[in-house]
């Protein structure tokens, strides 16, 4: 699967303006409020509730965040074969020159 490049270079800048963005609002945030003890069995199963969601997005972002890193050590294990196979053909391209230099010279 090839990596398109031309689409990650040219979103480069948005993302880090919304990166900047997001950790200005991170500042911005007052510390968050102690809380009491919940005073019945309700209020506390919907924070449990509340923490079992927060829990299961984050792993979903971790998941996500594996699958792309994945993708990125194919493509650039990709990227390194080929250019092995490109720094050979080079040197095999270089050396028949060398030699068809060689033989004009001679003649």
């Amino acid at each position: 699967m090839p990596v398109p490049w031309l689409q990650i270079v040219q979103l480069v800048p948005s993302i880090v303006d919304v990166s900047r963005e997001l950790l200005k609002r991170t500042k911005q945030l007052p510390p968050p409020e102690v809380v009491s003890a919940p005073q019945d069995v309700d209020e506390l199963i919907q924070r449990v509730l509340r923490l079992e969601e927060n829990e299961r997005r984050q792993a979903e972002l971790v998941n996500e965040m594996a699958q792309q890193l994945a993708n990125l050590t194919r493509a650039v294990t990709s990227l390194h074969r080929q250019s092995l196979w490109l720094g050979g053909t080079a040197v095999v391209a270089i050396v028949v020159a060398v030699i068809a230099i060689g033989m004009a010279a001679t003649q």
